[in-house]
């Protein structure tokens, strides 16, 4: 699965509190401005019409309507989203072919948003009382534990095989184990003045790169076609530091990385590449010492490896130590390690679970290699880092108390924690506090939740007085979501 769609798609309810009618919808273009998504045209209607609909806190105004008796569809505009990556569109399928969806569902007074996988049926044409045109549309077959609900009205519909949006769930039948999806290529007939990028009808040209780019940007100048993507403003090193007992593990990973190889996000480096001739030790010490991320691959094999423990990790650990480089541990195989010298950093993949302890090997993978895609983003912002063929005592870098604000500014405790959550996951948010706020981020235990870490940093502001250089950092790391947040972040 190329595109993270939990995180692609948004919640669509009304500016009345007293609707409770909501749908799904999804970004399809964006520039630094504005950003464009497509849901269904009854869903603008039950949340309350176009002057009513609230997109995660944002207001949304109404680009392109085909009201829901005729193309039921519609086009809405809000301020830029660079926490998600528009979803490229593709309008063709085939039958039988396995797509997946994900939409919104009541769950107490929250909303959920599960996935959903399936099997594309028939193409069927929807006709409309008085006029010629056809509107094609997707039967949709869900084969998973759960169905479609009501609230998944706006969905996109996403080929599995070539990671591209080919429609949207506009309705279900029955207990929702099965539905109706219209064909995204009734979009220029809808919006003639969309972007005439947006729709491709040539799935090698438009296949999306498998790594979700959290904050979209400009496309870097590109001197080799094999870097066609990266957005990066520099190729991030990367260092495996592994057992060669793991090395099949290892080379699975790599796997999930190559496309980031291949579009000059990242260029990583293991033993395997020292070339005949050079002396290992030597090679190994260079790329270690100038590595942007270090990839700690544990398990057993490598605990037990004098060298893997006792030199390249504890020389990782040192540049970590002297925010030379990122080391991130990536537990293979079960093993003891909770109380090793790695063990306050976050592991991967998700809540440390070893890799061969997932039902699917791949999806664990995945997650490593998004983790990892973010790590590189955030990296890539920084000055390349400097070699050092040997360590060098490096004092502790110690954060200096920001400078009191004013006492008659009441800053926004609720907001500035949704905003914080907006612009950081797991990753970030260590990364971020391990940058600018040491003492916090040394206070983070394995497994803590995101919301705690949030909590712990807001208490630090509370207790410093430092809410003003917080959100000066915030900003510098994600503009667009600080502008969103800004007018409520003092009281």
């Amino acid at each position: 699965m190329a595109v993270d769609l939990q995180n692609s798609v948004v919640l669509i309810t009304g500016t009345d509190p007293g609707n409770s009618r909501f749908g799904t919808g999804f970004i399809i273009y964006q520039d630094d401005e504005m950003a464009y998504l497509l849901t269904c045209a009854h869903v603008v209607d039950d949340v309350g019409g176009a002057n009513a609909i609230d997109v995660e806190g944002a207001p949304a105004a109404v680009v392109a309507y085909g009201s829901a008796a005729e193309l039921d569809l519609a086009v809405l505009r809000v301020p830029s989203r660079m926490d998600k990556k528009p979803l490229p569109l593709q309008p063709t399928g085939d039958k039988d072919s396995r797509f997946m969806t994900a939409g919104f569902q009541k769950f107490g007074s929250h909303f959920l948003v599960r996935p959903l996988q399936g099997i594309l049926g028939q193409t069927v044409a929807l006709a409309v009382r008085g006029q010629a045109d056809r509107v094609r549309a997707w039967d949709l077959k869900i084969e998973d534990d759960y169905q479609l609900q009501p609230g998944y009205s706006g969905s996109p519909v996403l080929d599995q095989a070539g990671g591209t949006v080919l429609g949207v769930v506009s309705h279900r039948q029955g207990q929702g184990e099965r539905g109706l999806a219209i064909s995204v290529e009734a979009l220029p007939k809808l919006w003639p003045e969309m972007p005439e990028t947006l729709l491709s009808s040539e799935p090698a040209a438009v296949s999306p790169p498998p790594i979700p780019l959290p904050k979209p940007g400009p496309m870097a100048s590109q001197t080799n076609p094999s870097q066609k993507g990266s957005t990066m403003s520099r190729s991030i090193s990367l260092f495996f530091s592994y057992a060669h007992e793991d090395e099949a593990l290892r080379d699975e990973l790599a796997k999930h990385l190559s496309i980031m190889r291949r579009q000059g996000v990242i260029s990583d480096w293991y033993d395997r590449d020292i070339t005949a001739g050079s002396e290992w030790a030597d090679a190994i010490d260079d790329n270690l010492n100038t590595a942007d991320i270090i990839l700690l691959l544990v398990s057993p094999d490598f605990i037990a490896s004098d060298y893997c423990y006792d030199v390249e990790m504890t020389r990782a650990l040192e540049r970590h130590t002297a925010k030379e480089a990122i080391v991130i541990p990536v537990i293979l195989r079960p093993t003891r390690w909770q109380n090793a010298p790695f063990s306050k950093l976050q592991a991967l993949p998700k809540n440390a679970k070893p890799v061969t302890t997932w039902p699917d090997q791949d999806e664990a993978f995945l997650y490593i290699a998004e983790a990892i895609y973010k790590v590189a983003e955030m990296q890539a912002k920084k000055p390349t880092p400097s070699p050092s063929s040997a360590p060098t005592p490096t004092p502790t870098p110690v954060t200096p108390s920001p400078a009191p604000v004013a006492a008659t500014v009441n800053y926004n405790i609720p907001t500035i924690r949704r905003l914080l959550t907006a612009v950081f996951d797991d990753e970030t948010l260590d990364i971020f506090c391990f940058d600018y706020y040491r003492d916090v981020r040394d206070s983070f235990s394995q497994g803590m939740s995101r919301t705690a870490k949030i909590q712990r940093l807001i208490e630090y502001c509370e207790r410093n007085l430092a809410f003003e250089t917080l959100l000066q950092r915030v900003e510098q790391e994600n503009p667009a979501q600080y502008e969103r947040f800004k007018p409520q972040l003092t009281a």
